[in-house]
């Protein structure tokens, strides 16, 4: 079975969509369309670092996979054969992780990848730096270290609802979809566990240069800070998790010297202040500690985002450090509001974020916490 992991960009966030192609042959289509390579770098596993944009030559394809190092790896990195770099527009693609798994038995107790991972980054001629290639590049390299080690440790793919780090996610009661068919009309990449899983992983394992990037996007023209990077955050963030982060570590071996430390910084409470005299009322969003340790929570950055999707709503605070709460002069949006509380450690380059809650602020002098 040859399966395809694309990773698609949008104004509001990056999503990744999960397309089956079932007896498809190998190579990649891009190569095929693309004609003659303008540079290539093969490491010295063998990885094969092949350019189609006149913006990627050897010396910065040799920087790429310095970049690809930084993630965390262990032998998986030995069945990764090849990342091309595509001059084909990012509008929608921002990245595939191609790979080929095959089973002859039905309870895939001999399942076993057939070919050597390909991953391909769109938006070459656009995205002209590593960085602008770090994220993309580490979440389908999350796909691939997902599937290597599920596969060959536990005989199962991440679409299986059955294998361990699908009873100790934090999961249960959340839609999360454990699928192969991605055609179906129930079908939704948003809650497909794989892409969960890979993103997982780039939050965890990520090289430094993809967490700043999550961070950084927040001062784009279109940023949606961590929107960005990390699409699924109605579940709890694995940065909370520290049973899922021990369960990739035993699973492949590895060894992580960044202790995980953070708990979900839950917004408690807005409190609305007096009325100035003008009539506009200020807001104080207070929230709970990003970490239960002091030192670590002392200076962890927060940012707090609001919406209101069907009345294109959107906003958020600057991030300030230490404090437990942050003021909204002027007040919030008088509607209906979604908000997330975000907690950055400049430190470790890791952050956590909370789950959406749920306020009406059609009166703002008393907002009221809605049910969800």
């Amino acid at each position: 079975m040859k399966k395809r992991f694309v990773r698609l960009s949008g104004m509001l966030m990056a999503v990744a969509l999960a397309l089956g192609l079932i007896g498809a042959l190998p190579g990649h289509s891009v190569e095929a369309a693309s004609g003659k390579p303008i540079a290539k770098y093969v490491s010295p596993e063998h990885i094969e670092f092949v350019s189609y944009s006149k913006q990627w030559n050897q010396k910065k394809l040799k920087a790429l996979y310095a970049e690809l190092l930084k993630n965390m790896h262990g032998e998986e990195l030995y069945d990764l054969g090849k990342v091309i770099l595509s001059a084909e527009p990012s509008d929608e693609e921002l990245g595939v992780a191609d790979m080929s798994y095959s089973w002859y038995e039905d309870d895939l107790s001999d399942i076993e990848m057939d070919e050597p991972t390909e991953i391909t980054l769109y938006g070459a001629d656009e995205h002209t730096t590593v960085e602008s290639m770090a994220t993309t590049l580490s979440h389908e390299y999350g796909h691939h270290f997902t599937h290597y080690w599920l596969i060959k440790k536990e005989r199962k793919l991440p679409s299986s609802p059955k294998t361990k780090w699908a009873s100790i996610r934090g999961i249960k009661g959340y839609p999360v979809l454990f699928t192969e068919d991605t055609s179906s009309a129930d079908y939704t990449h948003y809650w497909d566990a794989t892409e969960i899983m890979a993103d997982d992983y780039m939050a965890l394992f990520g090289s430094p240069t993809a967490k700043t990037s999550m961070v950084n996007s927040l001062r784009t023209e279109e940023g949606m800070g961590f929107y960005a990077e990390v699409e699924n955050e109605e579940i709890p963030s694995v940065m909370t998790l520290a049973a899922v982060r021990s369960y990739w570590l035993k699973l492949s071996g590895l060894k992580d010297p960044l202790p995980l430390v953070f708990k979900e910084p839950k917004l408690t409470r807005i409190q609305a202040l007096d009325v100035e005299d003008d009539g506009i009322t200020d807001h104080k969003l207070i929230f709970d500690a990003g970490s239960a340790n002091s030192n670590v929570a002392a200076r962890l950055k927060y940012s707090v985002y609001w919406e209101n999707e069907e009345e294109e709503v959107f906003d958020f605070t600057d991030m300030t450090t230490g404090k437990l709460s942050i003021l909204v002069p002027d007040g919030l949006p008088e509607t209906e509001l979604t908000l997330k509380v975000y907690a950055y450690d400049p430190t470790t380059k890791q952050f956590v974020y909370a789950r959406p809650v749920k306020y009406d602020l059609s009166d703002p002098e008393a907002p009221v916490r809605l049910r969800q």
